[in-house]
């Protein structure tokens, strides 16, 4: 995908460790030919604190606007969830997948 092209029709949520107090969560964008962009990366500072910030490739790749830059942090999941949604294209339907579960609305057809 382009960075002119800003079509993103889905989100998903990958869990890249689960150890307590080291918890990292990425957050991937997927365009419309099915490629995924981390736009996303969530760290635990402390027990059950999470960060989360726009990854820096999605930054090089699509630049920053008036709802994202180098400085865009977040401290809820739900925020993140809120700004992801707003990225993905209405005329995709989003599928929400984590590494090993579905979460959040999806409408899977499996």
């Amino acid at each position: 995908m382009s960075a002119n092209d800003d079509a993103f029709v889905a989100w998903e949520e990958h869990i890249i460790c689960h150890e307590r107090g080291s918890r990292v969560v990425h957050y991937h964008l997927k365009d419309t030919f099915g490629d995924l962009v981390l736009a996303v990366i969530g760290t635990e500072r402390s027990i059950r604190h999470m960060t989360y910030v726009v990854s820096d490739d999605f930054l090089e790749a699509y630049g920053s606007n008036e709802s994202i830059n180098a400085s865009t942090k977040w401290r809820a999941r739900r925020e993140v969830v809120d700004w992801l949604t707003s990225m993905v294209s209405n005329e995709g339907s989003p599928l929400h997948v984590s590494s090993s579960k579905q979460i959040e609305g999806s409408e899977s057809t499996h």
